[in-house]
């Protein structure tokens, strides 16, 4: 693919990953790559967060599998639940208001393992949301930098909490 059709098609998936941040109150972090990087609860502390991650998460999957969005992306996601740091970093000349911590590297790892179209969430995650999930599939898994395995519990795409 050429380098302009690959930009457009990334800026449709980062409006619709922004949107659906937005919508669930996120906070988007970052834009790397093909990856969207957001956070919940901070700066401003929100019920049931983590609910508003994996709705989140849940929407952009279906948004991408969408064959009508031709977006053509075979994304992931990954979300764990836990403290972080939360507050800007860097220097005199550039900061960067972000999250930093082992919950934040876990979610990065779970990204990673995570299938086209899978959400990967926590087993901290998912013991507030057991209820809405309850056929969510376990995964025993071996995340880098981590010494003992995580538990990741798998989210059907087209799940829903509503």
């Amino acid at each position: 693919m050429n380098p302009a059709d690959m930009v457009a098609r990334l800026n449709r998936f980062y409006q619709l990953a922004s949107d659906a941040i937005f919508r669930h109150d996120g906070t988007l972090d970052k834009l790397v790559g093909d990856q969207v990087m957001a956070f919940f609860g901070a700066p401003i502390e929100r019920e049931n967060h983590p609910r508003r991650a994996v709705e989140t998460a849940l929407e952009i999957m279906r948004e991408v599998m969408d064959p009508t969005a031709q977006l053509g992306l075979r994304v992931g996601a990954g979300i764990s639940t836990g403290e972080a740091f939360v507050g800007n970093v860097g220097g005199t000349d550039v900061t960067d208001y972000t999250v930093l911590g082992d919950t934040v590297n876990v979610a990065a790892r779970l990204q990673g393992e995570a299938a086209a179209g899978e959400v990967l969430i926590s087993d901290e995650t998912y013991a507030s949301m057991r209820n809405f999930f309850p056929n969510a599939g376990r995964r025993t898994l071996l995340l880098k930098g981590k010494s003992d395995s995580v538990v990741a519990w798998q989210i059907a795409p087209m799940a829903t909490t509503a």
